[in-house]
C-alpha cells in the first residue's frame, strides 16, 4: 500500500476529524483533538472511544500522517496533520464516481459556481484558469 494513496469514501467519523485538521491548519496532538472534538459534549464530533480507530484508520488510507513531538510526556509524543487537502479529497470522490469522466469537469465546474454562494464570480474565473494551470505541470 506504501506509495499509493487509496481511493476511500470516508466515514462521518473520519470526515470530521479531517475536516477538524484541515481546519486547524497545523499537527494537532490527541489532547488538542479531543478538545475541540468535544467542545460540545451534547454533540461531539465523534465517540471519544474511537479516537484510535479513525487515526489509524486515516493513517491506514494515508491521508494524515504522525509526527513525533518534541515536547516531554508521552500524552503529547505524535501529532497528527492531514497529507491530502480538503479540495483534492473532494476531486478525488467526485473522479471516483462511477460514470465520471474528464468530460464532465466544465459541467461540474459550472454547476459549483451555481451553488456558490455570495462570490464573484467574474473575479473567481481567474483563478479557476491559474489552478488548472498550477496542477497541469
Amino acid at each position: 500500500m506504501k506509495g499509493k494513496k487509496v481511493h476511500v469514501r470516508l466515514t462521518n467519523s473520519e470526515l470530521a476529524m479531517m475536516q477538524l485538521l484541515w481546519e486547524a491548519g497545523r499537527p494537532l496532538n490527541r489532547a488538542e483533538i479531543m478538545e475541540i472534538a468535544l467542545r460540545d459534549p451534547d454533540d461531539p464530533l465523534f465517540a471519544k472511544n474511537s479516537f484510535h480507530v479513525i487515526i489509524n484508520n486515516l493513517m491506514q488510507y494515508q491521508f494524515i500522517a504522525a509526527f513525533m513531538n518534541n515536547g516531554a510526556g508521552r500524552k503529547n509524543a505524535r501529532r497528527f496533520a492531514p497529507m491530502i487537502t480538503r479540495n483534492e479529497y473532494f476531486a478525488q470522490q467526485i473522479s471516483t464516481t462511477e460514470h465520471y469522466t474528464a468530460a464532465d469537469i466544465p459541467e461540474i465546474v459550472a454547476a459549483m459556481f451555481k451553488y456558490t454562494k455570495g462570490a464573484d464570480r467574474e473575479e473567481l474565473l481567474p483563478k479557476i484558469e491559474q489552478a488548472v494551470r498550477r496542477n497541469s505541470k
